[in-house]
């Protein structure tokens, strides 16, 4: 995964273009940079792990002294953070570079049929096939639009792909499922992974329609869809007006990282069922299946994910997993880990020190490790025995999203498949959880602008936001902890997380007019009389709760989320609580994506 940005121009590159406009992508990859340019007929690739801004002056991103260039940011989702997996990648020959966004789903089974035929792949990253296999091609002599189609029907899942060829002063690509725009400037043709990167360089945009092959040179571009090879003219492709402000480039748009971050939830969702790959899971759940016992071990966000997990794993597995806090569980749970133990640790960023510290106190005492992470680079991939990619791509903002959903859909795949083992579910159970996903994040797409305008509408209501209450039962009570600790670190206000039945013992008597009480409604049929009692008691308070679900209840302010599945329900209700805390946090002027005294990743 990563961000693109490629130019051809009449002349050379302006000075600055491609460093500025790379920066500009750094929100989708921060793990590796580089850069492929023609020098002469001749291919030159500069790249190194590592962040863009502190690797640049040692590229030299300012003076390739070249009239058409590929530039990429990685974020590592296949393959570890090193100098074999930074982009761009070569064939065997030096004469393709390959620069990629998203997941090629079955590379590993081109990668086997490659090395049979004895090529050198350098690297452990999805991407490289591309150019190998376009190589192989080329070679008999085949038209490179002709390899073009081919590829795109080879390779499988969400990907982009731009290609430089020696000695074409063109940019080649493929667009499947991950964003590619083409901009148009006064002397310069761009290709990159989004408008906003093009700031002050292109004045037209057009967005490349998915499934579309082509190619870019300095007098124009030709785009052509693989289904049935009619060419896409600039009309029928709507050129936009670039029109962003330079910041907002490195936002993808949005005013906050913690919105854009929301609305990639759909695509986060879909990128997680091509992370994860089979044998893993299949090695993970042959590991959980035979447990003597097991923990999840997490702090905030991941706590509660991992709470949910744990509703997965005995509902579809029959597994008992006990979520524990990383910071409270070498008091609580330590002295009961042996042979046999198995701990499945989760953190977005792999480095949560108190998650390191425990996995490490628990490997002491026999524990086997399965990490759950959004970094394969970090600490925790490296101490797991095993590890799991969420694959939710780069998360800026402090106030975790949509790698709070990946965590989820991961845990699901995760549990649905441990079933298999103790025969709780089957494949056929499994792979219609995967499609339930898939239909999940679609309706995500299709309803996060209408949660989000009825966040904003509540926002204007007249509550006194002083503090607030959340509570729900079942499977979605974690959700609720959840949601209060969205409003704290978005909105800055206080905020608590209660089980249903448990805002019937104490916390009610807070509850009024001018004290808010997020419900979110239970999964679970049992739970909705008590759901509608504690509904009932706050308004005979004088109280108008809020309600996120699928049921209308009277005169309630809700916020109406689409019927699925139960182990859905917290994947698809966690978006509007998302977007009430974040639309509150706009109303309150609040630093929403660093608030005061937080940071992403507590490391010491």
């Amino acid at each position: 995964m990563g961000g693109i940005f490629a130019a051809v121009c009449k002349e050379k590159i302006p000075e600055g273009v491609l460093y500025n406009g790379l920066r500009r992508l750094v929100y989708r990859g921060y793990d590796g940079a580089g850069v492929a340019f023609l020098r002469g007929d001749k291919i030159v690739v500069w790249k190194s792990p590592g962040h863009l801004e502190k690797i640049a002056p040692q590229l030299n991103y300012l003076n390739t002294d070249s009239d058409v260039a590929v530039a990429h940011t990685r974020y590592a989702s296949r393959g570890w953070p090193v100098l074999e997996n930074t982009h761009p990648l070569l064939d065997c020959t030096g004469r393709i570079a390959v620069v990629g966004d998203g997941i090629i789903e079955n590379y590993e089974d081109y990668r086997k049929v490659l090395e049979d035929r004895h090529h050198q792949l350098k690297g452990r990253t999805d991407t490289e096939v591309a150019a190998h296999l376009l190589e192989e091609a080329l070679a008999k002599g085949v038209n490179v639009l002709e390899v073009l189609q081919t590829l795109s029907k080879q390779l499988k899942g969400i990907y982009s792909l731009v290609f430089l060829i020696e000695p074409y002063r063109k940019l080649f690509f493929i667009a499947n499922g991950q964003p590619l725009v083409i901009g148009i400037g006064e002397k310069c043709y761009f290709v990159s992974s989004d408008i906003p990167s093009l700031y002050g360089f292109a004045e037209t945009a057009y967005m490349i329609e998915d499934g579309t092959i082509g190619w870019v040179d300095a007098q124009g571009f030709t785009a052509i869809r693989t289904a049935d090879g009619s060419v896409l003219t600039p009309e029928r492709l709507q050129g936009k007006r670039v029109k962003y402000f330079a910041e907002a480039g490195e936002k993808g748009g949005f005013p906050h990282f913690m919105l854009k971050e929301i609305y990639e939830s759909p695509e986060a969702l879909n990128r997680v069922l091509l992370a994860v790959m089979e044998k893993y899971l299949h090695l993970a759940s042959m590991i959980v299946y035979g447990a003597k016992n097991a923990f999840i071990l997490a702090n905030g966000t991941s706590l509660h994910a991992g709470m949910i997990g744990s509703y997965y794993f005995n509902d579809l597995a029959g597994v008992s997993v006990d979520p524990v806090s990383a910071a409270e569980f070498p008091y609580y749970a330590l002295e009961t880990v042996e042979t046999g133990t198995v701990v499945i640790a989760i953190s977005q960023s792999g480095e949560t020190s108190d998650v390191i510290s425990s996995i490490k106190l628990a490997k002491q005492r026999g524990a086997v490790v399965i990490g759950i992470t959004n970094n394969v680079g970090s600490r925790l991939a490296l101490e797991s025995n095993v590890y799991l990619p969420i694959g939710a791509g780069p998360e800026i903002a402090v106030p975790a999203t949509k790698s709070f959903t990946a965590t989820l859909a991961t845990l699901l795949l995760f549990a649905s498949y441990t079933g298999m083992f103790t025969g709780k579910t089957s494949r056929d159970d499994y792979r219609r959880i995967v499609e339930e996903i898939k239909n999940a994040s679609a309706l995500l797409k299709e309803k996060i602008p209408e949660f989000d305008k009825n966040a904003m509408n509540i926002v204007q209501l007249n509550y006194n936001w002083g503090g607030a209450y959340v509570a729900s039962s079942g499977i979605n009570y974690p959700l609720a902890l959840e949601g209060a600790l969205k409003l704290k670190e978005a909105a800055i206000i206080h905020a608590e997380g209660f089980q249903l039945g448990e805002m019937r013992h104490g916390p009610m008597v807070l509850v009024s007019r001018d004290f808010p009480m997020v419900l979110i409604e239970p999964a679970e049929e049992q739970a909705k009389p008590l759901y509608v009692k504690v509904l009932e008691e706050a308004r005979n308070k004088g109280a108008k709760p809020i309600v996120i679900g699928p049921g209308r209840l009277g005169d309630s302010v809700t916020i109406q989320t689409p019927s699925v599945p139960r182990y859905l329900s917290p994947i698809v209700s966690s978006i509007p609580i998302q977007l009430l805390a974040y639309r509150l946090g706009v109303a309150f002027n609040r630093p929403i994506d660093t608030p005061p005294g937080l940071a992403k990743a507590i490391t010491t």
